[in-house]
């Protein structure tokens, strides 16, 4: 029996391409089901303020190299917050005449200020060491906070309703400078649908991931599992180990925290690929113990839509491969990507432009928003690939760098392109032969790659990505 081994190539690759967009068809799935979804609301035990007003919060703020300005900034904001909250500041890589006026700042608006001398750990290393030096009871509380992070008094109690239901709560995120670029006003929109996934998790689920910026944690619940994660993303190992103990992770929808999201291609880069090599990571370590639980399915499905971007690569690549050996894409292979692919991506565009006529946006503006984080994912994509793959390989690391915020946010930096630069000279080199081979059908599959990477590239280079 012979094999016809043109089909199977098209097959294989139909099916790697498909599967390279199963997150948005996943968060769509999610957020259709979690609308239908219970809607816990607080116990009688929960709105009960009194007792909690004795339950001891910390808020903990990790800096890392941080600006000036923007730790005064940040103090400026915290100091509204009045005296109810013991708020902390821990200090990494700092020189002694930087350390003198941080804590002069400190000392200015009442607030404690730690320096390690020896900092390791990341930033879990930063807040276990605060739990240990000071002494920290099981009935504390701890809400980390972004130096460029703003909470307030209000979300704060909204966070504290279910202190007694759940060992932490998750708030919701809020671009504080979707106005700063494009890029970010795009990433202000995918955080709208981020949460509408939370929020369908916390339905479907009764869990979420736990954010490292304004999510309340439980001392004591921290230490049942060993204390924070000290790697690269603390704060969703923490969450997949409180998913595995059965710890309750709750999402307050009305509990709102501002962050700064990167306003380049530089700091969206330097984002991504920690995330990316984070989970990597998480899912190596906690893959079985995840899959053992109830719901342990839809959670690894949400931790692994990084390994997409792995997905996507190979994909691209064959498809070049194919180009250029003249291997010509049938009419049946197109359309089935045509039915398998273009339906999804239109209903998660339709989606995201409905939340942002809901929240008061311009859809006709902001459909380049959203091109904007399209182009600087592409851009990112082997590199984004590469590190999730090592991450879930266990092998290579990272220089940990926070995103450029406050007045370093605007500088430029360089860049080298040279991955960037070998994509788009992939995808240039596989037009050329569909052209070359008068392949009508690889050309129009082909095209859509070569307009977001060229322009993408022409973006970055000319610093409006």
């Amino acid at each position: 029996m012979s094999i016809n081994y043109e089909t199977l190539i098209m097959i294989i690759y139909i099916v790697l391409t498909f599967l390279a967009f199963y997150p948005i068809i996943y968060q769509l799935l999610i957020i259709r089901k979690g609308i239908r979804g219970r809607d816990e609301s607080p116990s009688a035990e929960d709105l009960d303020m009194s007792n909690k007003s004795k339950v001891r919060v910390f808020i903990v703020v990790p800096m890392k190299s941080e600006p000036l300005d923007l730790v005064e900034l940040s103090m400026n904001r915290l100091s509204s917050l009045g005296n109810e909250f013991n708020i902390i500041y821990v200090l990494d890589n700092y020189d002694d005449e930087m350390i003198r006026i941080i804590k002069a700042l400190g000392s200015k608006y009442g607030f404690k200020v730690i320096h390690r001398e020896k900092p390791r750990g990341f930033k879990g290393g930063a807040l276990n060491h605060v739990i240990k030096k000071l002494g920290l009871n099981d009935e504390d509380y701890i809400l980390v906070l972004d130096v460029d992070a703003v909470v307030s008094t209000s979300s704060l109690r909204e966070l504290q309703r279910y202190l007694y239901s759940a060992s932490a709560v998750v708030p919701r995120w809020i671009a504080i400078n979707s106005n700063d670029s494009s890029l970010a006003r795009g990433q202000w929109l995918g955080y709208l649908l981020f949460f509408r996934v939370f929020k369908a998790l916390d339905n479907l689920v009764n869990w979420v991931p736990i954010l490292g910026s304004g999510s309340l944690v439980s001392i004591g619940a921290i230490r049942r599992v060993g204390y924070w994660p000290e790697d690269v993303l603390e704060d969703v190992e923490l969450g997949v180990k409180f998913f595995t103990e059965n710890l309750r992770v709750k999402y307050n929808d009305n509990a709102q925290v501002l962050v700064e999201v990167p306003i380049n291609y530089m700091g969206f880069l330097r984002q991504q690929l920690r995330w990316s090599l984070g989970v990597g990571r998480v899912v190596r370590r906690h893959f079985w113990q995840v899959l053992r639980r109830r719901h342990g399915g839809t959670v690894m499905l949400y931790l692994g839509q990084y390994f997409a971007y792995v997905l996507q690569l190979i994909s691209i690549l064959m498809l070049a491969i194919i180009d250029v050996t003249g291997l010509r894409i049938p009419l049946w292979a197109f359309a089935s990507l045509l039915v398998l692919v273009v339906p999804p991506l239109a209903l998660y565009l339709y989606n995201l432009l409905g939340l942002d006529r809901e929240y008061g946006g311009d859809p006709r503006r902001d459909i380049f928003a959203i091109n904007s984080v399209n182009l600087a994912f592409i851009m990112a994509l082997p590199r984004i690939a590469i590190a999730n793959l090592m991450g879930l390989l266990g092998i290579g690391s990272i220089e940990w760098v926070p995103t450029p915020k406050g007045s370093r946010k605007w500088s430029r930096e360089s860049i080298n392109l040279l991955p960037e630069l070998l994509m788009v000279s992939i995808v240039i080199i596989a037009f050329i032969f569909t052209a070359i081979h008068l392949m009508p059908l690889n050309m129009l599959i082909t095209l859509p790659y070569l307009a977001g990477y060229v322009r993408g590239l022409w973006r970055i280079i000319n610093g409006t990505l």
